[in-house]
């Protein structure tokens, strides 16, 4: 499969062409921080392991369609089982049908979808664990890096407080930042680990794609849960799916706002943020779901 090169201002390869030659001694010290960190949290947090009856378990990394994928897939099942969509896309109503796996069902006899931004533990690729305690199918949306960083920044800039450069570099003790480059790298590796294990329970897509075509997304996620929506409750969800309805169905007593105008925002990369990220990335990702971050393609490229 070729890589993805969805990102236009981007260049293939481009992180791999800017890494730097040596590593620096804090860099060192960040690698050992972070990989200390992955054995601990990837051993011993095991939530998403409590959620085994489910029709789907609908994931998606930070910054990646969550609202809205959530907003037109409930859409599709409220169409199709004739019940009221959810009011607001960004408030507990947007639960209602797809939530997360602790929030109250009001319609018990509908399909139980769940979703979560989780990182799954080492257990849950183990074939002797999944045989015990049989885990739903996973519909995982990835999303280039590069892109998921800069939507981020833009959304937390006030919060975080500091340049763009800063925040590339990141922190691998997890504790400054919603989400960073070595969050992308824990939720990348540990999914590709699961779907490269278990690909016929684990269906990966792109947020990209989703762009392009969402009708497409939905159906793959609906076929994949075995969900039984026809085409017409389909287009239903994707009829919503605009910017501009959604922005008008966020929930006016919440101030964070999930959907920004387009073209909001000026952050963008300069060669010592390519190269900073280019490093950690080349360090510690194993799987790049087919984006052009490297010159070779690495682990699950799905």
């Amino acid at each position: 499969m070729q890589p993805y090169s969805y990102s236009t201002s981007y260049s293939p390869f481009e992180l791999e062409n800017h890494l730097p030659s040596t590593r620096r001694p804090q860099e060192l010290a960040n690698d050992l921080a972070f990989t200390l960190r992955c054995v601990n949290r990837h051993s011993f947090n095991l939530a998403l392991m409590k959620y085994i009856n489910f029709s789907g378990f609908l994931i998606t990394g930070q910054h990646s369609g969550t609202h809205w994928i959530k907003w037109m897939l409930s859409h599709a099942i409220a169409h199709h089982y004739g019940v009221p969509p959810p009011r607001y896309f960004n408030n507990d109503s947007s639960n209602e049908l797809i939530g997360h796996p602790k929030h109250p069902r009001p319609y018990p006899t509908l399909p139980r979808i769940a979703s979560s931004h989780s990182i799954p533990p080492y257990a849950l690729q183990w074939n002797w664990v999944r045989r015990v305690r049989k885990p739903p199918p996973y519909a995982v949306v990835v999303r280039d890096v590069r892109d998921l960083l800069i939507s981020n920044y833009e959304k937390w800039r006030t919060t975080y407080n500091v340049p763009f450069s800063h925040y590339v570099a990141g922190d691998p003790l997890g504790k400054a930042y919603v989400c960073d480059a070595w969050w992308y790298v824990r939720f990348a590796n540990r999914w590709g680990d699961i779907a490269q294990r278990h690909p016929t329970e684990t269906l990966v897509l792109h947020y990209e794609d989703f762009r392009k075509a969402p009708g497409d997304g939905l159906r793959r996620i609906c076929d994949h849960f075995q969900l039984e929506v026809m085409d017409v409750d389909i287009d239903a969800g994707v009829a919503v799916g605009s910017k501009e309805i959604m922005m008008r169905h966020q929930d006016p007593n919440i101030d964070e706002k999930p959907v920004r105008p387009d073209g909001q925002g000026d952050t963008g990369f300069s060669q010592d943020d390519l190269a900073m990220l280019g490093g950690i990335l080349h360090r510690h990702l194993r799987h790049d779901f087919g984006y052009a971050y490297f010159e070779r393609p690495r682990g699950f490229t799905g």
